[in-house]
């Protein structure tokens, strides 16, 4: 939720015009992550967390572009807020991993976040 209102609110139309919305859990089964929450991993990509939730993006379009091209399936890093963790997926890098998708619960109003 928390990411859902940072988006909204840097948009003219806000959290509510971003709604209705549909919130899914996904079942994953994948081999080839880049875990950015390991601090080693992050130390040897020469990044800090602070690189990864700033406001320039350069650093997680590169480390994103870079992790496509190599294959990586996904990427599993804390949220820009900092509440959650985000799993970004590269679907044409699926391979042989799995999604299952299943619909978790539906927002209708700013109330049922």
């Amino acid at each position: 939720m928390a990411e859902f209102l940072r988006a909204g609110n840097r948009l003219a139309i806000g959290p509510e015009g971003l709604l209705p919305r549909q919130l899914f859990n996904y079942g994953v089964a994948l081999d080839r992550v880049l875990d950015l929450i390991n601090a080693s991993i992050l130390e040897q990509l020469g990044s800090a967390q602070a690189d990864l939730v700033g406001e320039d993006l350069s650093v997680t379009r590169s480390i994103g572009e870079t992790a496509h091209a190599l294959g990586i399936q996904a990427i599993r890093s804390r949220s820009a807020t900092e509440q959650d963790d985000v799993l970004a997926v590269f679907l044409e890098n699926l391979g042989l991993g799995t999604l299952e998708p299943s619909l978790e619960e539906t927002w209708e109003t700013i109330s049922d976040l």
